[in-house]
């Protein structure tokens, strides 16, 4: 879809990331960094940063002051400062910039699946993965991949349950329903999720096989 179906706030800060997967609504002072992804329909509120190198599926929602990819920071080294591996910080210093033979990784990929809500003042760690339709409590602090469907919370964050059953889950993945057309998922009966699923059944078999590949 086109650009002028977005809600970007004139005070996000979006910088020349990979992709942004038109629409999408970026709140006030919201961060986009670089080499980072964001699906369609993914709302981000007010105050959320998106570190390097994050990619954020299909109708994803993140609350206020998250932040999503922070850095990792070295802990076996000489010191947790980035000076040992990157010159970023200091470029005016010429003494700064000097060759620097260590390597660190301090933002390694961050996964975030499709139908994720990320609660208001959550951390989630660089190199995390989170699967589709997961939920992040609000105030978590998330540093181990997360299931899809789960939901987590505290600090670190633990599974508290699931939102649904296996087979259930099971299903709502195969059919990956954030990749149909809006066409289709809009005519879903949100609320009853039995009746979701056999339309989704409906609705898979009736698409041309191309198609339902996405």
């Amino acid at each position: 879809m086109s650009a002028e179906f977005s809600t970007i706030s004139k005070s996000a800060n979006v910088k020349d990331i990979s992709r942004i997967e038109h629409p999408v609504s970026f709140g006030h002072r919201v961060e986009v960094h670089v080499d980072s992804d964001v699906g369609a329909f993914t709302f981000i509120n007010t105050d959320t940063v998106i570190y390097r190198n994050t990619s954020i599926g299909r109708y994803c929602s993140f609350a206020r002051n998250c932040e999503v990819g922070v850095a990792n920071h070295p802990t076996t080294m000489l010191s947790s400062h980035s000076f040992q591996y990157s010159g970023w910080m200091f470029p005016a210093m010429e003494e700064y910039n000097f060759k620097r033979e260590t390597k660190f990784l301090a933002h390694p990929k961050t996964s975030i699946g499709s139908d994720v809500w990320v609660g208001a003042q959550s951390v989630i760690k660089a190199g995390v993965s989170i699967g589709h339709g997961a939920i992040i409590a609000a105030n978590s602090v998330v540093t181990k991949d997360v299931p899809a469907y789960a939901i987590v919370g505290g600090s670190p964050a633990k599974l508290i349950r699931y939102r649904f059953d296996h087979m259930d889950i099971l299903f709502l993945l195969n059919t990956e329903w954030w990749e149909l057309p809006f066409s289709e998922i809009k005519t879903l009966p949100f609320d009853d999720i039995q009746a979701c699923i056999a339309r989704l059944r409906e609705i898979r078999k009736s698409m041309p096989e191309a198609e339902q590949a996405g």
